[in-house]
């Protein structure tokens, strides 16, 4: 099960990370290896790579190259805190994104530190976009168990659970040639939060060797 193509925006798709171990699972959860660079990834695969040297997902040659490559789903894994356009959302295709909360509770940014701070278990939302943040309607949720405090959280652990849920939504798909049974919000639940202070993301690291945050 492969993507037809990858459309990468700015940056170097030879970039690696620096090493962070080399563990391929964890608690039945496939990590990813950040020592691979995407273009390393998709030439093993087979997969074509689109370059856009443009940051901006809403820039007009973004949106070329999103019309020649006419996706039914695609899987949108933004950074930089960006919001698809209505404009971009129009161009046809379903924007498939995994968002690391529980909706409608967790909206918005590092929200898997403010679950964690509360107590709660980290989880996953799979949502097709609209031009709202993270208002719109869940394909698919599932929790995960809490983070080793051997994990790099940011680049392995997020990274970790945003994929297992996409493979098990994108499964479905492919067996029965649709998205699973799609539930529209209660926009009136939940909280929208912002990137979390140092301070408050240590303390929820914290709470990992302590069982919870006091």
């Amino acid at each position: 099960m492969l993507p037809e193509s990858v459309i990468l925006l700015g940056g170097n798709a030879s970039d690696v990370s620096k090493k962070v171990g080399d563990k391929k699972e964890w608690e039945g959860i496939l990590l990813p290896d950040l020592n691979e660079s995407v273009a390393s990834t998709c030439e093993h695969a087979e997969v074509p790579i689109v370059h856009v040297a443009e940051n901006d997902v809403n820039a007009e040659l973004t949106h070329e190259a999103i019309s020649i490559a006419s996706p039914d789903i695609l899987i949108y894994s933004g950074s930089g805190g960006q919001i698809v356009s209505e404009k971009t959302l129009a161009l046809g295709p379903k924007f498939l994104h995994m968002h690391s909360g529980w909706l409608p509770d967790y909206r918005g940014s590092t929200t898997l530190y403010y679950a964690m701070l509360e107590g709660k278990l980290p989880a996953v939302s799979a949502i097709i976009l609209d031009s709202e943040i993270d208002t719109g309607p869940v394909v698919a949720q599932r929790h995960y168990p809490r983070p080793s405090t051997e994990i790099d959280i940011d680049r392995v652990y997020d990274s970790a659970i945003r994929a297992d849920l996409m493979a098990r939504v994108l499964v479905e798909y492919k067996t029965t040639g649709q998205l699973p049974a799609v539930e529209s919000q209660f926009l009136h639940r939940g909280t929208p939060y912002y990137v979390i202070h140092p301070i408050l993301k240590h303390l929820s690291i914290l709470s990992l060797r302590q069982g919870r945050c006091q």
